[in-house]
């Protein structure tokens, strides 16, 4: 059956790992039929940050709604991306995103598979 997802549907949650003021607004998961992959779309506010954090058998694509942010792995910075600029982390590497601007970055996430 084809879903729709209208904006501001969606549990909204701070994903383990990550400041406070992060948020993510689920999408598209397993817990609603969607059992080959997970989407999201989470915003970082100012400074914002998390952990850096492995999905050992899940690849993530992140593609960049609003905003800047910074990916960095093993504590260095490997690239800023913005606005239409996506990235893919590769199942099994180290991952941290940071955002350093002084406006929210808001990016959609695809997570294949699901991390369990």
């Amino acid at each position: 059956m084809i879903q729709i997802n209208r904006n501001g549907e969606g549990e909204l949650y701070v994903p383990a790992g990550h400041d406070k003021t992060v948020s993510s607004r689920k999408m598209y998961y397993p817990g609603n039929g969607c059992n080959k992959v997970d989407t999201h779309v989470t915003t970082f506010a100012p400074g914002a940050g998390m952990e850096e954090e492995t999905h050992p058998f899940s690849d993530h694509i992140m593609y960049v709604l609003k905003g800047k942010l910074e990916v960095r792995q093993g504590g260095k910075t490997i690239g800023v991306i913005s606005e239409g600029d996506a990235i893919r982390i590769p199942a099994g590497d180290a991952h941290q995103v940071q955002n350093p601007g002084p406006e929210e970055g808001t990016f959609f996430v695809v997570t294949v598979p699901p991390v369990s």
